[in-house]
């Protein structure tokens, strides 16, 4: 599920439709998930499998996605992902992840990150820019709570409700898992490099963004230490976020998936290369 709006469709929506949100329904090239949906406030003709919220500001986002999760059928897939439409998933590796993890158990599965308000206890969520997932068994736990306040409902968990705690959609969501007994998940690789990533490549690359002001706030609120550069991009990486312009969907796509090496990989980690 990529959540975008009727002003992202041409500029990032489409582009994402056009690589790695391609579904294993149809010709052509194959992706990773079985169908994608667009979660936005107007239908458009660009893009299949829209998903209409009666949400359209950033400030209303947790109820937007609460319309999102509720819309989707649990018997459908056996996993579901929230994902940006400034976002780039790499399906493969996601499938990998997943395939050692049972979807009948309840699972919540992104970038750990520690939220901890001035008053009052800290929560674990999972970034919502580097995306995350739910297992079906998380998703109808979720579909079992009335989406906003205006049903009175004794079963209701208010953190799993519209307008929710805070204006952090994915803080409110996991404020909503913990409510729910489901709790975050370590996902880093066997290096303890992070999977789900909350920037872009060019970005992660840079290890001059290392303790910058614009770029703190990830390595404060990260449950696991986390560091921009080569030797601290994972090749096992899952997905990435901030992709803003067009050609960087279609040149990490390429990359990814098409690009064959003729000759024998190095051995070599890929930060030993760099001086």
């Amino acid at each position: 599920m990529v959540v975008t709006a009727p002003g992202n469709i041409q500029a990032r929506a489409r582009h994402a439709s056009n690589t790695w949100a391609r579904t294993n329904s149809g010709e052509g090239e194959r992706g990773a998930c079985s169908k994608v949906y667009f979660l936005t406030s107007e239908r458009d003709s660009r893009l299949e499998n829209v998903i209409v919220s009666k949400y359209s500001s950033y400030v209303d986002l947790w109820g937007k996605v609460l319309d999102g999760f509720h819309s989707l059928d649990p018997n459908s897939s056996h996993w579901f992902m929230k994902a940006d439409d400034d976002s780039y998933l790499v399906g493969h590796n996601l499938v990998a992840l997943l395939s050692g993890l049972d979807a009948a158990k309840s699972h919540y599965i992104g970038l750990p990150l520690i939220y901890s308000p001035k008053n009052g206890q800290s929560i674990e969520f999972n970034s919502g820019g580097a995306g995350y997932v739910l297992s079906h068994s998380t998703l109808r736990l979720l579909q079992q709570q009335q989406r906003d306040t205006t049903t009175t409902n004794n079963n209701n968990i208010p953190e799993c409700q519209y307008p929710g705690y805070t204006s952090y959609e994915d803080v409110n969501m996991g404020l909503c898992m913990k409510a729910l007994g489901v709790t975050v998940r370590d996902t880093r690789d066997s290096l303890g490099r992070a999977r789900f990533l909350p920037y872009s490549p060019r970005q992660l690359l840079n290890s001059n963004l290392e303790g910058q002001e614009e770029y703190a706030w990830l390595q404060t609120l990260s449950k696991y230490p986390f560091h921009f550069g080569p030797e601290y991009l994972s090749d096992e990486a899952i997905s990435f976020h901030q992709i803003r312009e067009p050609s960087d969907f279609y040149l990490i796509h390429f990359l990814s998936h098409h690009l064959q090496l003729l000759t024998s990989v190095d051995s070599k980690p890929f930060s030993s290369l760099i001086t």
